[in-house]
């Protein structure tokens, strides 16, 4: 059995995050990835058996890499308000520099590929979201709504969002006031 190349595997989910964002989930066919990637059509096969298992992997790729992008720079003796505006502020650059990844989600989620049963698997994966442990932690020190922590999250986060879909879509960047107040709107938002 011929093991897979994790080089190929990502060429393929990112060019399909491109292409998904360029002609939606609807419009990728599995010969014009394969083009794009520059791999054969077989290639493609090889590592996803069908287009409904690639948009399955593209979307826990899609968790992984969001997942790993929030992290940094955040310091375990940082308080819990500055640990939030930076994974906030994470969150918000990430979006803003890879628009495919939201592009993919609001399609992904709106799809018939994300099934009922899915939305246990992604409440899940919520929880394993440094924010959400963050709301949980906030509630135990009663610094935060008491309210359901994915919910918080979800505030958080179409929030964000909007604002990357704003930056995007007018090539504006966001400038340091901007940052500022809508983090103290964030925040606002969730502390108790």
């Amino acid at each position: 059995m011929r093991t897979k190349d994790e080089t190929k595997v990502k060429l393929i989910l990112k060019t399909a995050l491109k292409m998904v964002a360029r002609v939606g989930l609807a419009g990728l066919k599995m010969s014009d990835l394969a083009k794009e990637a520059g791999v054969a059509t077989g290639t493609v096969y090889i590592y996803f058996e069908d287009k409904n298992q690639l948009i399955f992997e593209l979307y826990h790729y899609l968790m992984h890499v969001s997942i790993n992008d929030l992290a940094p720079q955040i310091l375990e003796t940082d308080p819990l308000k500055i640990k939030i505006k930076k994974i906030a502020r994470n969150y918000l650059e990430d979006n803003i520099n890879n628009p495919e990844y939201g592009a993919f989600l609001e399609q992904y989620f709106r799809s018939p590929y994300f099934h009922k049963e899915d939305s246990t698997r992604v409440q899940k994966e919520i929880t394993k979201q440094p924010l959400y442990q963050l709301m949980v932690e906030g509630q135990r020190q009663s610094l935060i709504k008491e309210a359901d922590p994915e919910l918080l999250v979800t505030l958080v986060y179409g929030m964000l969002n909007e604002l990357a879909k704003v930056s995007v879509y007018t090539q504006k960047p966001l400038k340091s006031a901007e940052w500022e107040l809508t983090f103290s709107v964030l925040w606002d938002g969730i502390r108790s």
